[in-house]
């Protein structure tokens, strides 16, 4: 690519800011896509203190719906779509309004946090955490979440050598404990905690093999989770629990939580009409 070409792949890639793609240009060529990224990234790192806070400054805000087009990118708006910030009840919507009004009160910059690495519920968390920081705290943590923000937008537009990993993956095996064999057909969910709510983020069916694939493909949001197993509807259809009786056990809940985006999760269940274990 000339650098023409290079500005207008790569130039949407740090929030309508083209002159880091001009001064990633300069350290061409790359030998992996990680390498790219890292230019970029230095690049940014490398335009000083004022031209940082001038960028973090013309941020449109976190979920604002009132925010020009011009003002947000199409992968602003994908993210903020993909993570559930951008449809939020009415009452949690004033509440971001509210946190960001505060938060750009304090700093004269807008928040910055990599929506696709972390739930709604962890977004207002980090909202409240860091607005007793200092400038020169939030303008390091925006910097890196701008790295992560960057990572995953270069990770999908850019195929080769040394990809950066960026995807997590969620998956189950369920046995059967009453054949010592694989369950064929048992529902698996996993939703997102936020307090007593709930989020449906993933489905699957235990395959022949009683496997299950919940999440891939994606970043795993930082945050609380529940996998349910449907192991009654599973053993009534087997036969184990007979047709017109309630089973002993229903939904199988496990809850946990979700640290790092990028790494695997994997909950082997084995089961019973009347008991199960859960093996890390």
């Amino acid at each position: 690519m000339d650098e023409s070409a290079f500005v207008t792949a790569f130039g949407p890639v740090y929030e309508l800011s083209p002159w880091v793609a001009q001064a990633a240009f300069t350290k061409r060529p790359f030998a992996t896509v990680t390498a790219l990224h890292q230019a970029l990234a230095d690049a940014f790192a490398d335009g000083g203190t004022a031209r940082q806070i001038k960028f973090f400054h013309d941020l449109s805000d976190l979920g604002d719906k009132s925010a020009l087009p011009a003002a947000v990118s199409t992968q602003s708006r994908s993210e903020q779509a993909v993570s559930g910030v951008a449809s939020l009840d009415p009452t949690d919507q004033a509440l971001l309004m509210a946190l960001n009004k505060a938060y750009r009160a304090r700093f004269d910059i807008a928040f910055t946090i990599c929506v696709r690495r972390n739930s709604p519920a962890r977004i207002f968390s980090e909202f409240t955490r860091r607005i007793d920081n200092s400038l020169e705290t939030e303008l390091a943590i925006s910097l890196q979440e701008q790295f992560y923000i960057t990572r995953i937008r270069i990770a999908e537009i850019v195929s080769g050598p040394g990809v950066p990993a960026v995807y997590g993956d969620v998956t189950a095996h369920v046995l059967n404990a009453m054949m010592g064999a694989p369950a064929e057909g048992v529902a698996v969910e996993i939703n997102q905690l936020w307090g007593a709510r709930s989020r449906k983020v993933g489905t699957a069916v235990t395959t022949a093999d009683g496997r299950a694939i919940l999440l891939s493909g994606l970043p795993l949001p930082i945050g609380r989770y529940e996998l349910r197993f449907a192991i009654g509807d599973y053993f009534r259809k087997a036969g184990a629990v007979a047709s017109d009786r309630k089973p002993f056990l229903d939904i199988v809940p496990i809850r946990f939580f979700i640290a790092r985006p990028e790494e695997s999760y994997h909950f082997p269940l084995i089961a019973a009409p009347y008991g199960y274990s859960i093996h890390g």
